[in-house]
């Protein structure tokens, strides 16, 4: 596993009201870097950020969830939020950490 250097990584919040694509994005950010081999879809339960029993039932991001990927020499960490209000709790710290 390679160590990068602070000037080499990014931390991303990906922020937005719910439904607005925020897992789309990181599922096809995720695949155009080479990190999984399809395309994840919410409709079918199939992306990498949202894992959980409830999330995949109801389609939507309860917990943000952390994924990473390397571009052009920089690794990028994308926090992949919830949009709802009732998890804005999530929201917040990742902005933070972000």
């Amino acid at each position: 596993m390679k160590i990068y250097m602070g000037a080499e990584i990014r931390n991303v919040a990906v922020v937005g009201h719910g439904d607005a694509g925020k897992t789309s994005l990181v599922s096809a950010m995720l695949f155009d870097a080479g990190v999984t081999p399809r395309l994840g879809r919410v409709d079918e339960g199939t992306t990498v950020t949202d894992y959980d029993e409830d999330e995949i039932e109801r389609k939507i991001t309860m917990h943000t969830a952390l994924a990473h990927l390397e571009w052009k020499g920089t690794k990028i960490n994308l926090l992949d939020t919830p949009g709802y209000q009732a998890f804005i709790h999530d929201a917040r710290g990742a902005m933070r950490v972000a």
